[in-house]
């Protein structure tokens, strides 16, 4: 084990992020206190850069070169994100069934990508091979200080609005659950708050092995039907390794879980994009999906205050995509769009550091460079990205107005 040498701290300014007041959905609703937590307004665009600058600030700090990280995006998408940032390599390990975009991220951060199986759950065990051991593990289950990072958020919305009645939470693992309410539980031992919280735990109904656990529901389902046919992959987890923890602390809260089916998280993304501006990814969607479920069985006070935790970018999930595309009346204008698409969206994903036509091809796969350039071209002379020489490379970055058009995606057939 390397020695200490030194305390290191490395940050991009994550965290801090809006918890802000919901004006359309919560007067739709007659919800009067209903809050977004965005953690959307992240560097990566996930909760997970908490975790990433402590894990990577813990790396340093021991004098590590090199990282591991086994996760099913967002964490090993920020661990990328900081490991580049400290100039150190970073390996990531992920399932077959992720989100394009935080693939794309891993990508763009040059970390170098393995696939080793469907689901998280069967990866996670490779990120303890021997020829790993030289490196900093930031595989979730492995790492607690995912858990100390992830718990800030706790603080931050005590902080900002107090401690609200409940909070909705997605679960895969049951992991940032456990976070959560870890930090509310710390608070209030610390004598800072009186009442934590109720929490609501979250799953889709095609894979929700935390909610079936909590009501005793029985008979396993079909995981392969899950897999094709699941939008929130980034919480799709066979076995929950925090699932016992996650039921413990909803009981201690009072709270309650839910599973949510798929056509309410498509339409709840939808619903958040055009009533508060935030383009959230399906995981994250289900916290709304939640509300309005919940709501229409009567279950809040209209005076109650709930927080919704908005955790991941709408970006990293590539359904959305397909979804414009079926918009579109011809196969030629659907695949042109969606094209132009993919590429401003690997773009804004890799906005901190830029990135080059040629990391773009090998995100798309299906497309020749010089196809990648032409569309580059015409993005570049509508202003939505521009460009700018680092050496060698070209590297391109999203503009202003590429950024509103990737936030109103409801106008987006009439920009490109």
């Amino acid at each position: 084990m390397p020695k200490i040498e030194k305390r290191y701290i490395t940050s991009m300014n994550e965290g801090g992020t809006p918890c802000y007041k919901s004006e359309k959905i919560g007067k739709h609703l007659n919800l009067k206190n209903l809050f977004f937590k965005n953690e959307i307004e992240n560097p990566t665009n996930s909760f997970k850069d908490r975790v990433g600058a402590l894990l990577v600030s813990h790396a340093r700090s021991w004098d590590y070169k090199k990282s591991i990280c086994a996760s099913n995006g967002n964490q090993g998408a920020s661990i990328a994100a900081y490991c580049s940032l400290e100039g150190m390599k970073c390996i990531n390990l992920i399932p077959n069934k992720i989100d394009v975009g935080k693939r794309a991220q891993m990508i763009a951060y040059n970390s170098e990508i393995f696939i080793k199986g469907e689901l998280v759950d069967d990866i996670v065990k490779y990120a303890l091979e021997d020829k790993y051991t030289d490196y900093y593990q930031a595989t979730p289950i492995y790492n607690p200080l995912t858990i100390e990072a992830q718990k800030t958020i706790s603080f931050e919305i005590w902080k900002q609005i107090g401690i609200p009645e409940w909070i909705i939470i997605p679960m895969g693992s049951g992991e940032l659950l456990t976070s959560l309410s870890k930090g509310f539980f710390e608070l209030k031992k610390s004598n800072l708050i009186k009442t934590v919280p109720r929490l609501i735990g979250v799953q889709s109904a095609l894979s929700s092995p935390i909610v079936d656990e909590f009501i005793n529901k029985k008979g396993k389902k079909d995981l392969k039907k899950d897999i094709q046919n699941s939008h929130a992959l980034g919480i799709l987890v066979k076995e929950p390794i925090y699932k016992n923890l996650a039921i413990k602390f909803i009981k201690e809260s009072n709270g309650t879980v839910v599973a949510i089916p798929e056509e309410l998280i498509v339409s709840s993304v939808d619903e958040l994009v055009r009533n508060e501006g935030i383009f959230a990814e399906p995981s994250s969607a289900l916290t709304l999906a939640a509300v309005n479920q919940l709501n229409n069985r009567n279950f809040f006070d209209p005076n109650d205050q709930i927080v919704c935790l908005i955790t991941g970018s709408g970006l990293k999930a590539p359904y959305i995509l397909e979804a414009i595309s079926s918009q579109t009346k011809t196969s030629g204008k659907g695949s042109i769009i969606i094209t132009k698409l993919k590429i401003m969206s690997q773009i804004s994903l890799s906005s901190i550091k830029g990135i080059t036509g040629t990391k773009i091809k090998d995100i798309i796969g299906s497309i020749s460079l010089a196809a990648v350039y032409q569309h580059l071209y015409d993005l570049e002379s509508k202003g939505l990205i521009y460009r700018r020489k680092e050496g060698k490379n070209v590297l391109y970055f999203i503009s202003d107005i590429g950024k509103r058009v990737l936030d109103a995606l409801d106008i987006l057939l009439t920009l490109i």
